[in-house]
């Protein structure tokens, strides 16, 4: 491809140089004979032999002129395009499934600026493969327990080494609710991690003092019966929010307090209003998180301590989800803690309406 753009490139210039060169050394030549025409002694014979003279030595400058011009104008084209030649073979390389070294960019034009961003999409592509390799194996990780168990619980049930009662059927009923929540998590990082333009996300401004308040009564028997106090203490505040989306976050991050409950602490949901964000808090006391893991936790199936089994119904997909929505609100979500008390924070922006009300 490159070779045969090379030819093409070095053809052209050539042919370009030779019409420049040749129109000069004509027009050279005839500027010489006219002047020497005028020059006294200059007739007949002697104007002959000079024209000769000057239309030899025109024509022997002028092919010089083009091989030396061809020379170079090949080499300096050939040289402009081995980036161009690097580029096509690192996309041959992506073509088979494979990821090309880094590509080191030779100029500040747009070639060097097209190996840019060759560099950028590679580095995405091998991150995203990374990230859907890694998300394959831990599903198939979250995936094996449940499964396992049902097959398990099965086949006593079916050899007779166990006889079904109320207490299989209902560990029978919470492995295939594990399973489905994984699925149906898969199914909201799928919906809210896509940039889906034509399909835009409805949001609304909405009281979030009250919003808050609705999202949490209920979870206010759950927590009661568990002997947890829950604690709300919102300000007036209105947000350009996707109500479905942030109940979910809100929902999630409720949830979590409940089932990673350690301590005598109440579990407390602020609401804070600024000129810029509306910044809603869930706190209270918990597993210990390390410093290490305080970032990674967001990640999907990401779980502190791989050891534990979840007994709680988690797919350790809840914290993603909510992460994929509130960065689709354009704010952010992180986490504060002192070891054991936790305190996720959620700050959307209070003035930016990205998308209209359907």
């Amino acid at each position: 491809m490159t070779q045969k753009l090379w030819v093409k490139l070095t053809v052209a210039n050539i042919a370009m140089l030779a019409a420049v060169v040749i129109l000069t050394g004509f027009t050279l030549y005839r500027t010489a004979c006219f002047l020497a025409s005028n020059v006294a002694g200059v007739e007949g014979q002697t104007q002959t032999s000079f024209n000769s003279s000057m239309s030899s030595y025109v024509w022997v400058i002028t092919l010089l002129l083009i091989v030396i011009g061809a020379f170079f104008y090949s080499i300096i084209t050939k040289r402009m395009l081995e980036p161009v030649n690097e580029l096509s073979r690192a996309i041959q390389t992506m073509k088979k499934g494979e990821y090309p070294t880094r590509l080191t960019p030779r100029s500040q034009d747009e070639i060097g600026e097209l190996v840019h961003h060759v560099n950028h999409l590679n580095f995405l592509l091998e991150q995203q493969e990374s990230s859907r390799n890694q998300m394959l194996h831990d599903l198939s990780h979250e995936l094996r327990t449940p499964l396992s168990n049902l097959q398990g619980y099965l086949e006593a049930l079916n050899k007779g080494v166990i006889q079904g009662d109320q207490d299989i059927y209902k560990s029978l009923a919470e492995e295939t609710e594990r399973v489905t929540q994984l699925v149906q998590g898969l199914d909201e990082v799928k919906k809210w991690g896509r940039n889906d333009e034509e399909r835009p996300m409805t949001q609304q401004y909405t009281a979030m003092d009250k919003f808050i308040l609705q999202v949490v009564q209920l979870f206010e028997i759950e927590y009661e019966r568990r002997g947890i106090d829950l604690i709300v203490n919102s300000s007036p505040g209105a947000a350009s929010i996707n109500q479905q989306g942030i109940q979910q976050v809100l929902t999630n991050l409720l949830n979590n307090a409940l089932h990673y409950y350690e301590g005598q602490s109440p579990v407390e949901v602020k609401g804070e209003s600024d000129d810029s964000f509306y910044t809603l808090t869930v706190s209270g006391p918990g597993r210990p998180i390390p410093s290490a893991d305080q970032n990674k936790i967001f990640e999907r199936f990401y779980q502190v301590d791989p050891s534990r089994t979840r007994t709680d119904g988690g797919s350790g997909l809840g914290l993603a989800i909510s992460k994929e929505i509130v960065e689709k609100h354009d704010g952010k979500i992180w986490l504060e803690t002192n070891g054991r008390c936790h305190s996720f924070h959620v700050q959307l922006p209070l003035n930016t309406k990205k998308h209209k009300d359907n």
